[in-house]
């Protein structure tokens, strides 16, 4: 049992979820008192000898008989907690930061914008009460399913909560004003995020900028769960019509939505939100605090959706995502881990440079999530200190690597267009993103000419002023002010 458990736990990124009282196909046969005990002594024995802990999740009664439904987690100290990351998307004004805030620090909004000034990131952003740029907040849970957050001097102490949590989601903040569209785009591709939360207000319903978002994220294949805002606020009629508008987008694209109204059905959808087809709407209100107990437990208990354990046996590969020249260490590249392990003292290569070329240099130092360690694994945010190259001769959106990568500038793909006004042709230019990698592209050759609104096809594409580097199946956005339209990179030339 016990090794069958490591294996579940090893599976699950370090957790899983376990139904006792059903039969090996899936049918409830429930447990009496007596088989009740014994299953769990048995599961609680073999938890300390894989070095995890349980806890209940929900206990039903079927036919006179009990069916338990428990958390299983590593605890295990030497063990790196569980970590998913989630995005957070929607119009401006829906409450975005607010609840981030909220879902931080444990203190409720005060209806006038104070929780989302305690995790703003800039000045600007206090005073007008708006994000224009992309901020992380890390929330941790301990190995019971407590918000580490709450009991901390700083309840946005990025180190502390790391060190003190078994599981810890990474919250990516983006603005929802549609200038800040293009940050918003690199803020979730850089990110390889688990999930994304949508939030809408109850009080507006979903309008143009979340539906710019969610489109994105489902062109992107992201699954995506709603925190319903504001509920406080709004009037019953009002709410009941901007509820059931938002519950038949989803409909309408083959998903199911769930209102989530009470613990035991968190329990139930949580670990289906990964599949894609479930999509649970949790009503909040952030000055009422209602609503927000349920949005936590949902967040402790969605699994970890990318298999990063196999990732990290590959070679390396990281995405330049943030640059920094710290006084007394020099410049600091934070980079999101895609593939393969970063060591402390390694020598790599960073590139490609406008002209093609690849920089050789040394890692002093990596911190994750403001702790220092001396590797940094795929899947994991991580800032290196570095020496042979300086900030400003760097780009977000450049590699860094084991060796010298080739340096793409054009490639073929395959494209399906969003929207448009009119027709796009060779010739046409707009943006690319991938990763953290924002350059304009122009259109080289096209397998069908034009190209308008809903149509597929082949393309060629080529970076006008540096090139990047890019592999097959990679998916990418084209954006502009007239035009939104995704990919897959099929094959690279330099």
């Amino acid at each position: 049992l016990a090794t069958q458990m490591k294996y579940r736990l090893f599976e699950g990124g370090g957790e899983a979820i376990y139904v006792l009282g059903v039969d090996d196909e899936g049918n409830i046969v429930g447990l009496s008192e007596e088989d009740e005990r014994e299953s769990l002594r048995l599961l609680e024995e073999a938890a300390r000898e894989a070095g995890a802990k349980l806890r209940l999740l929900s206990r039903d009664i079927v036919g006179g008989k009990t069916v338990l439904r428990l958390l299983v987690r590593s605890s295990r100290e030497d063990n790196p907690p569980v970590q998913i990351t989630v995005a957070v998307v929607g119009n401006v004004d829906a409450g975005k930061s607010t609840t981030v805030g909220v879902l931080c620090t444990g203190e409720l909004d005060d209806g006038r914008g104070s929780s989302m000034r305690r995790v703003a990131r800039f000045a600007h952003e206090i005073a007008t009460g708006r994000t224009s740029s992309v901020t992380v907040r890390v929330l941790g849970f301990d190995v019971d399913s407590r918000p580490v957050n709450w009991g901390l001097p700083n309840p946005l102490d990025e180190a502390q909560i790391y060190l003190s949590s078994r599981k810890v989601v990474s919250i990516v903040d983006v603005g929802g004003h549609e200038r800040y569209l293009r940050t918003a785009v690199r803020g979730i591709l850089s990110r390889e995020p688990d999930y994304v939360m949508l939030v809408v207000a109850a009080n507006a319903g979903l309008q143009s900028m979340g539906r710019e978002h969610l489109g994105l994220c489902l062109a992107l294949r992201l699954p995506f769960f709603v925190a319903f805002t504001k509920v406080d606020m709004v009037d019953p009629a009002i709410y009941e019509r901007n509820l059931e508008e938002l519950l038949s987008l989803p409909r309408r694209l083959d998903k199911k939505p769930v209102v989530v109204r009470s613990q035991a059905e968190v329990h139930r959808v949580a670990q289906l939100v990964g599949t894609g087809r479930i999509v649970p709407v949790v009503p909040v209100s952030n000055t009422t605090g209602r609503g927000v107990d349920l949005l936590l437990e949902l967040l402790n208990l969605l699994p970890p959706r990318l298999r990063w354990e196999e990732k990290r046996q590959g070679p390396l590969l990281a995405y330049v995502s943030d640059l920094f020249d710290v006084r007394g260490v020099g410049p600091v590249v934070a980079v999101t881990v895609l593939r393969g392990v970063v060591r402390e003292n390694s020598t790599l290569f960073i590139g490609p440079f406008p002209d093609g070329g690849w920089r050789a240099v040394r890692v002093r130092s990596i911190h994750v999530n403001r702790v220092p360690v001396a590797a940094a694994r795929a899947g994991e945010e991580a800032t290196l200190a570095i020496t042979g190259a300086e900030v400003d001769e760097l780009e977000k959106g450049m590699a860094v690597a084991e060796e010298p990568l080739q340096a793409v500038w054009e490639f073929d793909a395959e494209i399906f267009v969003l929207k448009h006004p009119s027709t796009i042709r060779p010739g046409y230019q707009t943006v690319f993103h991938a990763f953290s990698i924002r350059s304009p592209v122009v259109f080289e050759r096209m397998e069908r000419e034009p190209m308008r609104t809903g149509d597929r096809g082949f393309v060629r594409l080529k970076f006008l002023y540096h090139p990047w580097f890019l592999e097959g199946g990679e998916r990418f956005v084209l954006r502009d002010s007239r035009t939104r339209a995704i990919g897959t990179v099929r094959k690279v030339y330099r």
